[in-house]
């Protein structure tokens, strides 16, 4: 019966010193199971994007090295939307994102934000959606409006 009672308390500390499936995401751990959901991948994706504006750190631990981009300005691929992103934001460093609304259905993620490319432009109002798979972003498509000077409503787009 101690012997049991021993197997079972190793077995509960080896698996509570085991990496937690947010950590293993960030470090690219593979072998451990990733609990998070899409949306809650995006919660930690969206304050270093949209806010910190850090697409290399946001993309490294968050998106798949084969992410797919289906917007037909942009290359496919992690390290090709990080060499495009991060020069645009550290020379742009007016740009602003302001997240209105994040919206999550099973591995899909959309963000309905505002986009100020510079303070005197007329913002943009730009849907991104994100399908998550095992803790990482594999996929994104976007839809770009720009924000009109005169509305045929008061609704605003936000």
């Amino acid at each position: 019966m101690r012997s049991a009672l021993a197997t079972i308390l190793a077995g509960a500390l080896a698996s509570a010193m085991v990496a937690t499936p947010a950590a293993a995401a960030e470090t690219g751990q593979s072998d451990a199971p990733c609990t998070m959901s899409a949306r809650e991948v995006l919660d930690e994706f969206i304050p270093l994007f949209f806010e910190q504006r850090n697409a290399k750190v946001a993309f490294d631990r968050w998106v798949h090295p084969d992410y797919i981009n289906h917007n037909p300005f942009a290359a496919t691929g992690r390290d090709a939307a990080v060499g495009f992103l991060q020069p645009f934001f550290d020379a742009n460093p007016q740009a602003r994102y302001i997240v209105h609304r994040v919206i999550a259905d099973g591995d899909l993620v959309a963000v309905h934000n505002e986009a100020r490319f510079n303070p005197d432009a007329a913002p943009s109002a730009v849907v991104d959606i994100f399908r998550v798979e095992n803790c990482k972003i594999v996929e994104h498509w976007d839809v770009v409006q720009p924000v009109p000077a005169k509305s045929a409503n008061n609704n605003g787009m936000f």
